[in-house]
């Protein structure tokens, strides 16, 4: 019996979050500019001679059921809502786990919803291409779930690399950021990356809030602010000038604090000023705000130090690699 697998990556965004989420990506034109990195959600789908549908997740030890039609035994609201956009599917086992924990800030329910898909489309030969991949898990997501967000997160799950995204036309555009190899290993050298809390409770209303603020008009000039950096972020990676992106990403996230008051909490703030105080350029937090994954750029001979005062501070740092590969799909034989 074949086995179905797939992975998808998550992501660090640098510069213009905000700008894709409705509705200011279709008024003004959203930018964002981000990389995939070696964090995935891996899913596995397997066929069974029995009826229903049954979903594992082996990071939240949860399971849910659908024996006939779509009533659902458990709460696993994403891989559900993935299985009944495709009811014709029925009679298979799926199982998934996620590298990081959940509201991670770094797209990392969006990389599940694109993990499933491409599973079901390997599994089942649907011919999804890749931007009826993304616009479906958007769909999914901002739709069907109605959980408030932007598109970028689909579209780096589907395309992956360091990549401008362009929102607002008739199809989204993915510009990839021509640079030399050595000028991204230079980024990853100064880059870390650690958890601080967790941000499910609080992603919500804080997009809301951020949509309210940009719509009334509150903060348009800041999200103007924030796309203009897309460009300028790009320009100075192909150039290999990592001090000076690392110093625009302190202005960004400056920019960044002010498009809602709870985006930085206290806890966020402090471990933000430690890493300045270890030399640290510039950093962000990752997502939409609130906890999650925070980044910061260091010059390499002070990272080791800001790891260590990052670690003693309660902060997990995670060791990542750029990747340049979006989301894959394979099969194998089960193994007796």
């Amino acid at each position: 019996m074949k086995l179905f697998k797939a992975k998808a990556p998550m992501r660090i965004g640098f510069f213009g979050g905000g700008t894709d989420v409705s509705p200011y990506a279709e008024e003004h034109g959203g930018k964002v500019l981000n990389c995939t990195i070696d964090k995935y959600v891996r899913c596995m789908l397997k066929t069974t001679d029995q009826p229903g549908i049954t979903i594992r997740s082996l990071d939240l030890s949860a399971v849910s059921r659908a024996m006939t039609g779509r009533e659902w035994s458990g709460k696993l609201s994403l891989p559900q809502a993935v299985i009944d956009a495709h009811p014709e599917i029925s009679g298979v086992e799926i199982t998934m786990f996620s590298d990081v924990p959940p509201g991670s800030g770094l797209g990392s329910s969006s990389a599940l919803v694109v993990s499933m898909l491409k599973l079901l489309d390997t599994a089942y030969n649907l011919k999804l291409d890749a931007y009826e991949m993304a616009e479906l898990a958007y769909r999914i997501e901002r739709v069907d779930l109605g959980i408030p967000g932007g598109r970028q997160d689909q579209y780096t799950a589907v395309f992956g690399g360091m990549a401008v995204q362009h929102f607002g036309g008739p199809q989204v555009i993915i510009e990839r950021v021509a640079t030399n190899e050595d000028a991204l290993l230079e980024l990853e050298s100064c880059l870390i990356i650690g958890y601080v809390r967790d941000r499910k409770l609080l992603t919500h209303n804080l997009v809301q809030d951020q949509v309210r603020r940009v719509t009334e008009g509150e903060t348009l000039r800041l999200h103007d602010e924030t796309k203009a950096m897309v460009d300028e972020g790009a320009k100075l990676l192909r150039r290999g000038q990592i001090k000076e992106f690392g110093k625009l990403l302190h202005h960004a996230w400056e920019i960044k604090k002010a498009f809602s008051p709870h985006i930085a909490p206290p806890i966020v703030n402090e471990i933000y000023d430690l890493a300045l105080r270890q030399g640290a350029w510039g950093g962000k937090l990752s997502g939409a705000g609130g906890g999650g994954f925070m980044c910061f750029c260091v010059p390499f001979s002070k990272r080791l130090q800001l790891e260590a005062a990052l670690i003693e501070a309660g902060v997990t740092v995670r060791p990542f690699s750029f990747t340049k590969q979006g989301v894959h799909a394979w099969s194998v034989e089960e193994d007796d």
